[in-house]
């Protein structure tokens, strides 16, 4: 643990990362509360799955362009009132699904909260790049932030399906808009750990080739596609496994279950050196939550489902840590939040297919629909890193080259 105590000593660090973990706690909670609310308020798992999709697809065409904005004129003056807009626009949906509204505003409420919540965990990413001397704990930093990411997993998904089950369905939504503002309020403020912006943007004669060229970042994305369709397609098909064994809110002790998997998992990984190359080790990961994805539906019970999806959840930080990893390596300082932007849009673009997809199966074939969906994408995972491998390999020795 001396590693993290290391990282928490510089100037401020602290403060920033556990402002940034709460500030991005609805994460864990959005996704899984509007699953809720809507299959309780509408009793429709196919308008939830194609709700979350467009949350999702909203999130992923919006995030590259907020974060953008944020390396030319700073994190606080873009991203705070982003975030009070989409936590409004949040309040509203729930609002609306209270008493009934109609469902195209539901789509529009979920395109604005969704497209203006930003990536809280690419700003707080770029601010550990912008303070931390020695590159060499970069990956120790990640995998710190990949832990944070876990434990907002194992608490968000429980007090999401508390709140929907044991208050009212709507009540989850209605905390994941406070818990924003309130980490809002608690991060922007700290500016002398924001990276330093550049002020305005580059002049038209100034060349400057676009980050999707980058061919590293790009293949990565690719693989994080199907990664995000594990995590869309398996919110939807927990919430329906856990109905269909008679316990609603074990839906969030499910999704718990898997982070507590992740969070020990990243703790380990993150605290020592690993001699195997990174990419071997991003390699194995992806293989590990193929094999894990595929066995979920052959769960005989909620308690065997839990104990599969904690083992396989045991991938996903450090699979995530190798990846932000080589995308840091592989772009320029300056943009290293729209580059991890691109990445987060990736796994929502994912997350969109595994929803929606996951969600229509499960209304064709119950839950077990849903998760033979998950068990594709995890194989889909697989397929494209192995694809990509080689190309990754022959640019590690210069990873710091743009293409």
């Amino acid at each position: 643990m001396s590693v993290y105590k290391q990282l928490f000593s510089i100037p401020g660090a602290a403060r920033f990362s556990l402002a940034g973990a709460l500030a991005r706690f609805p994460m864990a909670m959005t996704n899984l509360a509007v699953i809720m609310m809507i299959t309780s308020m509408y009793k429709d798992y196919a308008l939830a799955g194609r709700l979350s999709a467009v949350a999702a697809v909203s999130f992923a065409l919006m995030v590259p362009q907020l974060s953008r904005l944020v390396d030319i004129y700073g994190q606080a003056k873009i991203m705070f009132p982003s975030v009070l807009l989409s936590a409004c626009s949040f309040t509203g949906l729930a609002i609306t699904a209270q008493v009934g509204g109609p469902r195209p505003l539901l789509y529009l409420l979920t395109i604005v909260g969704a497209g203006f919540s930003g990536s809280i965990g690419a700003l707080v990413r770029a601010r550990w790049a912008y303070v931390l001397k020695e590159p060499g704990k970069l990956q120790s930093a990640f995998a710190l932030e990949a832990t944070f990411d876990e434990v907002i997993f194992i608490v968000g998904p429980v007090l999401a399906t508390v709140l929907a089950t044991e208050i009212h369905g709507t009540a989850g939504i209605f905390a994941t808009a406070i818990i924003s503002v309130v980490g809002a309020f608690l991060l922007f403020p700290q500016r002398d750990t924001e990276p330093v912006p550049s002020g305005r943007k580059p002049a038209p004669t100034t060349p400057s080739k676009p980050l999707l060229k980058n061919r590293t970042l790009l293949m990565l994305m690719v693989v994080y596609i199907a990664m995000g369709a594990i995590f869309g397609g398996l919110d939807v098909s927990c919430v329906a496994f856990a109905s269909e064994s008679g316990w609603p809110s074990g839906a969030g002790v499910i999704l718990a279950a898997m982070s507590i998997g992740s969070l020990i998992a990243g703790l380990i990984y993150g605290a020592r050196s690993w001699k195997p190359s990174i990419l071997k080790l991003y390699l194995l990961g992806v293989a590990f939550l193929g094999i894990g994805c595929s066995i979920l539906q052959f769960a005989p019970s909620v308690v065997w489902f839990i104990i599969l999806v904690f083992i396989t959840g045991s991938a996903f930080a450090p699979t995530a840590t190798n990846v932000m990893t080589m995308v840091s390596q592989a772009v320029p300082s300056s943009r290293l939040t729209e580059s991890m932007a691109w990445m987060v849009t990736a796994s929502n673009v994912g997350a969109s297919i595994g929803s929606a997809v996951g969600g229509q199966a499960i209304q064709n074939s119950g839950a077990h629909g849903g998760l033979f969906t998950v068990a594709v994408s995890g194989w889909a995972m697989v397929i494209l890193a192995l694809l990509t491998a080689p190309y990754l390999r022959k640019t590690r020795n210069n990873a710091l080259r743009v293409l």
